[in-house]
């Protein structure tokens, strides 16, 4: 058999299994309106938005043909028809017509009162008569009267597609396949057996950019977005390692991480993946490009899901993502739906679930820890930094070996000895390097490994350096850091050849450096959720850790840049409201949040930073396994059942990719 023949079947049954039924089109539908399996069930969960589709099929010329919708969740609906040149959003322009739920009939942008309203349970008819021109609604079997007179539907190009609205919604559609629930009378037929010489189909052939006659192997079937470089290096570098086991079939994995050859990405590209990491503006640019063909994409993943697609400071990574699921098929290449997959360890948000109502079909949920918790291997405490109480920054302040400010006060009257607001703040950042200095010594972390996480990267900056000069091996691992440098500290940090690895939250995300038994807050995360990220990079692999985190009883002045140059040789020290570039930062009220987000109370030590000793776990060695013998029972019994559910689908869906690849191949080599 040849490749073309191969193809033209793979194209012959999925137009065979389109066209044997009419049913709603996944691929003529708008992302945020999920449709099942069966082409007639269609669910919105995102309020405050339309979201439309319509038929695989529409009728013209002549004919009267009848369909139903019924409501089975309350909320907005609109029913009607659209010619392929019309709205999704029927109602909105001159080639569609519509009727909804709040008792108005649209077209062209004109709403106007008609029949009755209709929510949850209701049955809508919809009726079409092509031999008069005129369209019509009924409700639960009451018809209204005429609605719209209609005369250019006679061609193929004008045929009518039944179309269904929704905003916060769901409805089942019939098209005559089964019994209605009010047949319709006077020579309607269902719209499902509308002769072949009136029905055009809207049927997108399966696209082939390989080339004509053959079968593509190049496009990759998998989309796993990450964050940052790091996470993308790390996800990459375990598929590589899984996949040097398999050999039928072989399994191509490439990593689009910022700082890879560009030429040696090409050449990947050209020659064919499977699985493609990377972050979502260098796999975006690729796609605009036309460099990456997205066109045979199977499965899409999202880790740190939270984080992709988070909507804050502008909406910077948020836009990125709507802006690339834009640029992808809205279905797979034979019809079928994507596998879309999103993870992390703080789910529990709006923009995650936001994001799961408008690009996922009916997600499920899989919850292995119910709200946002600490691991038991994590302990955790707050040591409060009191700069009105504790004076010795003063005595410090002028010396050279304290840790360097952020220069917010420097056009502030600093007055030492004195409650002043700006000095209190300025105090604060002092003593806090002296409380870094004094943990590491308390806890003996010299020769141990450390994460120590500030806010900003010039805090990092200044951290290294203040850690430096007291003899402590430390590096930096920010943004502004070159790709190479970052590779480099992440490595000699992951090979214990570096003790204390100073960040900011781009290293709170999913990393997995095994065995660091130490985590030091500097400031509180902005976000409570980070707060979980960041001391759970301690406490992995049954390790126990501890995290300190140093908390101003003051506020404290810092920057928060919304200049054009992002805090780029930026010095307006002003306030936000007052046009400049600094908040007061609450950092009470924040751990506040935190506690209430965990629903616990954070231990607290004093600034000797003599941690006590768990009762449940006795003499702990931080970094090293949790002893047998604890009497403390985890949770780990309880979510048995949930553990062995997630293991059976991740099962199945590694199946489900292997057997796709492997079809693939296996019709390569018979032809």
């Amino acid at each position: 058999m040849s490749i073309e023949k191969s193809i033209g079947l793979r194209k012959r049954r999925r137009r065979i299994s389109v066209e044997s039924t009419w049913r709603l089109n996944s691929g003529d539908r708008d992302h945020g309106l999920a449709i099942d399996s069966s082409g007639y069930f269609c669910e919105s969960r995102t309020p405050k938005q339309w979201f439309g589709s319509r038929t695989f099929a529409g009728v013209h010329s002549k004919g009267k043909y009848y369909y139903e919708a019924k409501i089975m969740r309350d909320g907005l609906c609109r029913v009607g028809w659209a010619t392929l040149k019309g709205s999704r959003n029927i109602g909105t322009d001159k080639n569609s017509y519509g009727f909804g739920g709040t008792g108005k009939k649209s077209h062209a942008k004109q709403f106007d009162d008609y029949g009755q309203s209709f929510s949850t349970n209701d049955v809508l008819g919809c009726f079409l008569d092509l031999d008069g021109g005129f369209i019509w609604w009924s409700k639960n079997g009451v018809e209204f009267p005429v609605a719209y007179e209609i005369k250019q539907h006679t061609s193929p190009e004008a045929a009518l597609f039944p179309t269904v609205l929704l905003q916060n919604s769901s409805m089942t559609v019939n098209f005559g396949d089964s019994p209605f629930a009010f047949p319709p009378k006077n020579g309607f037929m269902p719209i499902s057996k509308a002769p072949d010489s009136c029905v055009r189909w809207n049927v997108d052939e399966p696209m082939d950019t390989s080339g004509p006659g053959q079968v593509d192997t190049k496009s990759p079937l998998c989309l796993i977005l990450e964050p940052t470089r790091e996470l993308v290096e790390q996800t990459h570098n375990n598929l590589v390692t899984f996949a040097s086991k398999l050999e039928d079939p072989k399994i191509r994995c490439i990593s689009l991480a910022a700082g890879v050859d560009v030429n040696q990405t090409l050449a990947a590209l050209e020659s064919g993946v499977d699985i493609v990491t990377g972050t979502p503006s260098r796999i975006l640019d690729l796609i605009q490009t036309r460099v990456l063909s997205v066109s045979h994409l199977q499965f899409i993943v999202l880790d740190e899901a939270d984080q992709l697609v988070a909507n804050k400071q502008g909406g910077s990574m948020g836009g990125l993502i709507r802006k690339l699921m834009g640029s992808l098929p809205l279905q797979a290449v034979d019809g079928t739906r994507h596998q879309m997959i999103v993870c992390s360890a703080t789910l529990h948000n709006f923009d995650v679930t936001n994001f799961a109502n408008r690009y996922m079909s009916f997600p499920q949920w899989i919850d292995l820890k119910g709200m946002d918790s600490v691991a038991e291997t994590v302990h955790h405490s707050v040591c409060h930094v009191d700069a009105n109480a504790d004076k010795q920054w003063i005595r410090l302040m002028h010396a050279p070996n304290h840790l360097e400010d952020d220069h917010v006060h420097q056009h502030d009257q600093i007055k030492p000895g004195l409650n002043d607001k700006n000095t209190i703040s300025l105090g604060t950042k002092i003593l806090k390097g002296i409380y870094v200095l004094r943990a590491i010594q308390a806890l003996n972390m010299k020769n141990e490994q450390c994460i120590v996480f500030c806010r900003t990267k010039q805090q990092c900056d200044h951290m290294e350096t203040f850690l430096r000069h007291h003899g402590y091996n430390a590096s930096c691992l920010h943004g502004d850091r070159s790709p190479q440098e970052r590779s480099s500290t992440l490595a000699a940090f992951k090979e214990k050849k570096l003790n204390f690895l100073v960040c900011t939250d781009v290293a709170a995300r999913g990393l997995d450096v095994s065995g660091v038994p130490f985590v030091i807050n500097v400031t509180m995360p902005d976000d409570k959720a980070m707060y979980v990220h960041r001391i759970g990079r301690v406490g992995r692999a049954d390790r126990m850790g501890l995290s300190i985190s140093l908390v101003s009883q003051h506020e404290e002045k810092v920057w928060y840049h919304k200049c054009s140059s992002k805090g780029l040789s930026c010095k307006n020290t002003r306030d936000v409201q007052e046009g400049g570039c600094t908040i007061w930062y609450n950092e009470p009220q924040l751990l506040a949040d935190v506690e209430e987000h965990l629903g616990q109370t954070i231990a607290i030590v004093d600034s000797d930073f003599q941690v006590p000793v768990d009762e449940f776990d006795g003499k702990i060695v931080y970094g090293a396994k949790r002893k047998e013998g604890a009497t403390f029972v985890g949770h780990a019994p309880q979510l048995a059942a949930a553990v062995a559910q997630l293991a059976d689908l991740e099962t199945a869906m590694q199946l489900s990719y292997l057997n796709n690849v492997k079809d693939v191949y296996k019709k390569i080599e018979v032809l």
